[in-house]
């Protein structure tokens, strides 16, 4: 009798496999089981379920799905938190950075990043920054690591990262600074310290470029939670130069994008991990030296802001109309107290007009469609 001795499984895959291997001998004709002919041709069936099964379990669809778990190449859920991205200079592709899966214990915080050529398709390039890589002196670990941010810098040719770096009381207040030749490190801790003497919390970069050509980058942050607080960065990004522009009201998740002439900032209110309306302000100027700023109000009309936090808006092609843009709001829903399940929501602005901007939910979405 011909028979087969399956081994015992334990993963899921492996499940999966076995079951597949059971459905194609079962189906068989039983008077041909025995033909070494349909023997051979039910191994190549197996083999042909097994690859199926690998691809769909791989596969990634071309939608964007809000407020789910986003798994990356190998499968795993995609642990990039307070999200900056980075279009590579080189060759357009896309950089995530975010921080690491937010457990209760700091030593095991850093910040990873992934890689893609789509948006759509995320491969983990691993930690780049962690506690091992953080030193202040008198001030010792392990620490606060969050929002992280990077630039390219023609200048010194080297990918400069800045990030909200504190204590777990959040008494340092600094932002850190860190470097590297390549956008997927490891980085190299550079300084920390409070930019313009500020004592200084959640933060963003923004690189003002245009038609190609940059004009200059600005650190936005919350200035010990009292205003937005806006200052150019010096050429080599390592420091800041003094403050160009503020908002005297408290906001955090701050997110600066340009368009139409006109400089925009998503933030949001401070209410610690619970989510609340988002603003959008609005400047006309022709830089952010001399930025005042307007309230659109909240572009989401929910409280919530749908049950997140803004942390980068995107610039993105447009297939619709080649040769412009739209912009894409990227926020983290904390899912607070069960931070373990954090995730994330990507949706497109609509503008209506230069001051009537909205954000509307969407399930799911194709980058196609814009």
């Amino acid at each position: 009798m011909f028979m087969i001795k399956f081994k015992k499984v334990d993963s899921q895959t492996d499940k999966r496999f076995y079951r597949r291997v059971q459905f194609v001998f079962i189906i068989m004709p039983l008077g041909k089981f025995f033909k070494a002919t349909n023997v051979v041709w039910s191994l190549v069936i197996m083999v042909l379920l097994n690859n199926q099964a690998s691809n769909s379990e791989h596969s990634v669809s071309t939608f964007i799905k809000n407020g789910v778990i986003w798994n990356d190449t190998d499968g795993q859920s995609i642990q990039a938190h307070a999200t900056g991205i980075l279009i590579d200079p080189h060759d357009n592709s896309y950089w995530w950075y975010g921080e690491s899966l937010k457990t209760a214990n700091l030593s095991d915080h850093g910040i990873n990043c992934y890689h893609s050529t789509d948006l759509l398709t995320w491969t983990n390039m691993g930690q780049v920054l962690g506690q091992q890589q953080v030193s202040i002196q008198g001030q010792p670990g392990p620490y606060v690591i969050e929002r992280p941010k990077v630039l390219w810098n023609s200048v010194t040719e080297r990918f400069v990262m800045w990030f909200h770096l504190d204590s777990s009381s959040y008494s340092y207040r600094y932002v850190g600074i860190a470097i590297s030749p390549v956008p997927n490190g490891v980085f190299t801790f550079i300084h920390a310290f409070q930019p313009d003497g500020i004592p200084s919390l959640d933060m963003n970069l923004y690189e003002d470029k245009r038609n190609g050509s940059v004009r200059g980058a600005y650190l936005v942050r919350s200035c010990n939670n009292q205003y937005v607080g806006i200052s150019r960065l010096t050429d080599d990004y390592l420091n800041t130069t003094g403050l160009t522009s503020t908002i005297n009201e408290p906001r955090e998740g701050h997110a600066i994008f340009h368009r139409n002439n006109n400089y925009y900032m998503m933030t949001s209110h401070l209410t610690g991990w619970m989510p609340n309306p988002a603003e959008l302000f609005i400047s006309n100027a022709d830089s952010l030296q001399d930025a005042r700023w307007i309230s659109l109000g909240n572009p989401t009309n929910s409280v919530t802001t749908f049950n997140t936090q803004s942390t980068f808006v995107l610039p993105f092609p447009s297939t619709k109309q080649p040769g412009t843009q739209f912009y894409i709001y990227m926020g983290d829903r904390w899912n607070y107290p069960a931070l373990l399940s954090a995730s994330y929501v990507w949706l497109p602005y609509k503008f209506h007009s230069d001051t009537n901007v909205t954000l509307e939910w969407q399930d799911q979405w194709s980058l196609s469609d814009y």
